[in-house]
């Protein structure tokens, strides 16, 4: 007996599917693109010669330690795409790709008689489908479940009306239940992030369905030669994420003019930042958008960053976090994310959600702390490598193996 897992797209990497591979458990992983084994270098080759960055990203629906026949493309929703691409206007009608994949995973599962570990949205139609005592499920809880979620977010946007669109989307988002069926059939709920698992225990799930498993990383290229903040003479705050309300961006661009650094800079890197907030928020002095930037530029952005500030107010891990730790960045960020549960004071400083004087004072603090005694990037760094991928994949594998194919429990 093995465990089936499912999602779109490299979902976390591949990481749960090649958690299971590893230790011999995975019968079969149903997603939408998986390259072959004997495509993927050829095609990784062309890539690099082209310099293409559509083929590189196609090259990236491979992981060398998840073999391809082990991964089940579902066929409906392949269709779907292709169906979509000769007439634009099905996408309007289907856009839904978590029922093709959950119903694949479900066939999947009756087929090599296997326990479920699926995401979630993934799960529901192979949750709901089969009588409860026909087999093992497990979730993965990758975000807080909507209930405290919409909470959270509703208080901040009735102090932020102009940002309305964010609101009509929460409200539409609250009218989906899928997740709550699901969590009320899994065996095991694995969370990122103590935020997150107090979410679902606040719905009611039981305490011991609960499994948290930080995310891990894996070791970043050498760092790069850079410039302290006392020969630069500025101490530099680096934001990495999507311009969206719940990401706390407009936190971040009030509480930096409350703050009036004047040895200070703050580069933004988002691909996208919503209308409205756009709008209604100016960058104000020493603030620099960029919207789009290489990996490698990236990496630079990181090596040359003093802070990296994300003020979530509702995020299920924030793995920027864990990169910017991980390059000896300190981190400020909120309690309603994953930064709890992989840093320590020394390497991270946590201050409430949604509050942009709290946030305005500890960007001082930090800016002072870094001229007067730095921070230390090397022990930082050193702290961070302690959530590698093989220990998120040790620990799925032995709550899977422990709830999932126990079947005396």
């Amino acid at each position: 007996m093995g465990i089936v897992t499912a999602a779109a797209g490299r979902r976390d990497g591949y990481q749960v599917p090649v958690a299971l591979a590893e230790a011999g458990l995975l019968s079969s992983h149903v997603t939408d693109l998986y390259l072959p084994d004997q495509l993927q270098p050829f095609l990784q080759e062309l890539a690099q010669r082209s310099g293409s960055e559509q083929l590189r990203a196609v090259c990236m629906r491979h992981h060398p330690q998840l073999p391809s026949r082990l991964v089940h493309c579902s066929r409906r929703l392949l269709l779907t795409k292709t169906a979509q691409r000769l007439r634009p206007a099905l996408s309007q009608r289907w856009h839904d790709d978590q029922d093709p994949i959950s119903w694949s995973a479900l066939r999947q599962a009756q087929c090599h008689e296997s326990a479920l570990l699926l995401h979630m949205g993934y799960a529901h139609q192979a949750f709901m489908a089969e009588p409860r005592e026909r087999r093992r499920r497990g979730l993965v809880q990758y975000h807080p479940h909507i209930a405290e979620s919409a909470k959270i977010l509703r208080e901040d946007l009735a102090r932020y009306p102009a940002l309305g669109d964010a609101l009509d989307q929460l409200r539409i988002d609250v009218q989906d239940s899928s997740n709550d069926e699901e969590l009320e059939r899994a065996d095991l709920v694995v969370c990122n992030s103590k935020f997150t698992a107090r979410t679902c225990v606040l719905l009611g799930v039981a305490e011991q369905k609960i499994r948290l498993i930080p995310f891990g990383i894996n070791p970043p290229p050498p760092p790069l030669p850079r410039v302290s903040v006392s020969q630069s003479g500025s101490c530099h705050f680096l934001f990495v994420g999507s311009g969206i309300h719940r990401k706390g961006l407009h936190h971040l661009l009030e509480a930096w003019h409350l703050a009036g650094l004047k040895h200070s800079r703050l580069t933004l890197i988002c691909r996208y930042i919503e209308p409205q907030l756009r709008s209604n928020f100016s960058l104000g002095d020493g603030v620099e958008l960029r919207q789009a930037v290489t990996q490698r530029q990236l990496e630079q952005l990181y090596n040359s960053a003093d802070v990296f500030v994300l003020p979530s107010m509702v995020e299920g891990f924030g793995y920027v976090y864990l990169e910017a730790l991980a390059r000896g960045c300190f981190c400020l960020g909120t309690p309603n994310t994953g930064l709890p549960d992989i840093a320590d004071p020394q390497s991270a400083k946590i201050v409430p959600a949604a509050q942009p004087s709290m946030l305005a004072v500890a960007l001082q603090n930090l800016e002072t702390q870094a001229f007067v005694c730095g921070f230390d990037r090397d022990a930082i760094a050193a702290n961070a490598m302690q959530w590698s991928w093989p220990r998120f994949r040790n620990q799925l594998y032995l709550a899977s193996e422990e709830v999932l194919l126990n079947t005396s429990s």
